[in-house]
């Protein structure tokens, strides 16, 4: 009986790798796409324009005090140091957010509040990413500071997506050191960690480089309402079209699985119509092997 089995079984054995020969190859699928680096340009930070302002060096601001007239009339250089003291040497761009002047009634009326923005620096070995801190300022009644929140950004300043051949000097130098002061306000939020700053920027930014390509997407993109709704239009013209100065906030909020790089962001905080809409991706930037798995948006609707 052994001898038997035995001898059944080598036909068998045989059968099975030339079964397995005769197999013809799978298709590509998704996961096989070869990468195709973006141009980092498209993501770089770029200016935000401002009206011109031109101060009173002679201009004298009330001590303690934070009114509307030192928005129109103090230096920077002069605000700054009232503001955060030692503190004000980092700062390279304030925003008085002269959108909002139209509403002030008096220049005495206490400033309602300000956003300051510190000189890039590198940070890590996150090649490419330049660091900030944003400064934002709000006042009490009387003119005098409430509160002060301290908070990182992070801007594309050179070639993120290289992945070898890196120049440090240039990094560590000119990179981050010419990049000017008004393209700061356009830094994008990420928590504190400059890692998961840059695994957000690869991976969002290969996610919208890839939506504007004339191919199909090679990772699932869904989008719906909270209602469980379809979105009102295709959001995939509205993703390639999408940049990271457009992040509003980041959380790892819909990011269940470890096992995954994951970031959901929100944007279109302010704006009306078919927002905010809170983008998670996921993928993986492991061993630089840059992958997006899945981008689902998640749709609210704001009327005014």
């Amino acid at each position: 009986m052994k001898w038997m089995i035995k001898s059944l079984a080598a036909p068998l054995w045989i059968a099975f790798i030339t079964s397995c020969a005769n197999q013809t190859p799978e298709e590509p699928t998704a996961t096989t796409v070869s990468y195709l680096e973006p141009d980092w340009e498209k993501f770089r930070t770029v200016p935000v324009p401002s009206a011109g302002v031109e101060f009173d060096d002679a201009y004298a601001p009330t001590a303690g005090r934070f009114v509307f007239a030192d928005l129109k009339n103090e230096t920077d250089e002069s605000l700054a140091q009232r503001l955060l003291g030692s503190l004000a040497s980092r700062i390279v761009f304030i925003d008085r957010h002269q959108n909002r002047w139209r509403y002030y009634q008096s220049d005495d009326e206490p400033i309602d509040d300000i956003t300051l923005f510190s000189q890039p620096e590198p940070w890590g070995s996150a090649f490419g990413l330049c660091r900030i801190e944003k400064y934002e300022i709000s006042f009490n009644d009387d003119g005098s500071i409430s509160s002060v929140q301290v908070s990182p950004r992070y801007g594309v300043e050179g070639p993120i997506f290289q992945k070898s051949d890196f120049d440090w000097e240039e990094f560590r130098g000119p990179m981050c050191d010419n990049v000017p002061p008004d393209h700061t306000p356009s830094y994008f939020p990420a928590g504190e960690s400059v890692l998961d700053a840059q695994d957000l920027a690869i991976l969002l930014s290969l996610a919208i480089d890839e939506a504007g390509r004339a191919t199909p997407l090679p990772y699932d993109l869904t989008c719906a309402t909270y209602q469980g709704e379809s979105c009102i239009s295709d959001i995939r013209p509205y993703l390639r079209n999408l940049r990271l100065r457009d992040i509003n906030s980041v959380s790892k909020i819909n990011c269940a699985r470890s096992e995954e790089d994951c970031f959901t962001v929100t944007v279109g905080e302010h704006e009306l119509g078919p927002f905010p809409k809170h983008i998670t991706v996921r993928g993986t930037t492991h061993m630089n092997e840059w992958q997006v798995y899945s981008v689902n948006v998640r749709e609210s609707y704001t009327i005014s």
